[in-house]
Formats: C-alpha cells, sequence, structure tokens
C-alpha cells in the first residue's frame, strides 16, 4: 500500500509540475519511449525490465522496473525500481535537478535521493567532442538520501550513463553501446571511503523496425560471490 501511494505521488508532482510549467505561447510536448527487455543470464537466472521514459517541457521522467528470477528457474524472486524526475534549469542549461525514488524487496530500505545530473554533450565546450563521437553522457551525483528508520546519507552515489552510436551510416542506426555505472559511496569507520559499482553495458543490435537482438555485460559488487555476468536476449521500444 505504501509503495503504490508514493508512485501515485511522483505521478501527481509530474502531471502538476507538468501543467504548471505551460503558458499561453508554449504548449506541452511530449516525446519519449518504453522499451521491454528480456535476458538470460550466464549465472543461470532470468531477468525481465522496462524502462519509461518521457520529456515534457522542460520536465523528464525516467523510470526503470527491474524483476529477476532464482536459479535455475522462470518464477521472479526479486525486484528493483527507480522512478526519477528531473528538471532543466533552463531551456539551453545542461544542468538538471533531480529527485529519485528507489524500491527494493523488503522492509525499511526504500530510499528517496535528491542531486545534480550533468549532460556533458550539452555543454557548449565540449558538444563538438560528443557529436563526433555520436555520444552522449550524464554524471549525476546524489547529494543526499533518506530512508526510513535510518540516518541520513550525504554522497551516497554518482550515477554514470552514456550511449554511443556506432558508425551509424555503416549500420545504419542500428548498433549502439550503451549502459551505467553506478558509483556507491561505503563510508570506512576510519574516515576512509571505498566503492563499490554496479554497471551494465548494453550491446544493442536493430533486427527489425524496433526489435533488438542484446548483449549485456553485468557487474554487481553488492553479490557475496558471481559478481559478474553476461546477460543476453531481446528488447523491443516504443518510441512517441
Amino acid at each position: 500500500m505504501q509503495k503504490s501511494y508514493w508512485i501515485n505521488f511522483l505521478i501527481l508532482i509530474v502531471i502538476n509540475f507538468s501543467l504548471s510549467a505551460q503558458n499561453t505561447i508554449e504548449k506541452p510536448k511530449i516525446t519519449g519511449f518504453v522499451d521491454f527487455n528480456g535476458y538470460y543470464d550466464t549465472r543461470e537466472f532470468s531477468v525481465l525490465t522496462y524502462n519509461i521514459l518521457a520529456n515534457v517541457n522542460r520536465f523528464q521522467y525516467f523510470s526503470l522496473t527491474n524483476y529477476k528470477s532464482g536459479k535455475q528457474s522462470f518464477d521472479f524472486e526479486t525486484n528493483y525500481a527507480e522512478h526519477n524526475l528531473r528538471y532543466s534549469l533552463s531551456k539551453t542549461s545542461p544542468l538538471d535537478v533531480t529527485l529519485q525514488y528507489v524500491m527494493r524487496n523488503g522492509a525499511d530500505n526504500d530510499d528517496f535521493r535528491f542531486g545534480l545530473r550533468a549532460r556533458l554533450q550539452s555543454i557548449k565546450k565540449l558538444s563538438s567532442f560528443f557529436k563526433k563521437l555520436n555520444m552522449s553522457y550524464s554524471i549525476n551525483p546524489m547529494f543526499i538520501q533518506f530512508r526510513r528508520n535510518a540516518k541520513t546519507k550525504y554522497m551516497s552515489i554518482i550515477e554514470h550513463v552514456y550511449r554511443i552510436n556506432i558508425s551509424p551510416k555503416t549500420f545504419k542506426n542500428r548498433l549502439y553501446l550503451g549502459g551505467f555505472i553506478d558509483q556507491n559511496f561505503s563510508y570506512l569507520d576510519n574516515g576512509g571511503v571505498v566503492f563499490k559499482y554496479v554497471s551494465e553495458h548494453q550491446l544493442g543490435f536493430r533486427l527489425i523496425n524496433q526489435l533488438y537482438a542484446i548483449l549485456e555485460f553485468r557487474i554487481n559488487d553488492f553479490l557475496s560471490d558471481e559478481n559478474y555476468g553476461l546477460g543476453y536476449g531481446l528488447e523491443y521500444k516504443i518510441v512517441f
């Protein structure tokens, strides 16, 4: 019940902000996509993921929902989701204020995070460099993290997200490499800091229309064993 409440709360925020951003001159323009991904991982489990992206004027909503099965089973045992609301500081600014709600299995382990995202390909002095590489790259440090019945954390994670269209003329915009690196801060009792990484790097090839064959290399430092795996499967994207 509580999780459904917060999801509905976030959706209402998006709608309210979108309506307030309208004026008599500028009408809201909605663009984005929904994609569905099915993988088999070499560590003998399956994953179903779907992503949603919606742009409304200077607002952006992005969510990912991930379901994971047990070993040698198709029954989903765990789930993980992120809901992100972003707002560009201006029409030409490469900076976005970000609010993130993270949902996990278990009690009292969901997080609210606040941060600032920089889209490097939108910085004037760097735009030509990224354009030559057919690449986009963003970095998003989360400065504050709240969790129920837990101490407030500061500088908890830095998210890196990238995408490269590989030789778009040669492959006719069919081949890409994209993914993310989550750089998690772990503070030691002696005042030191170590990082734990969660990352996925996906190579995709468009077979027909918006159907892709995908191959993904994965790293998860939070797992006690088998931290590395290779997933392969299919992706279908709906663009609007």
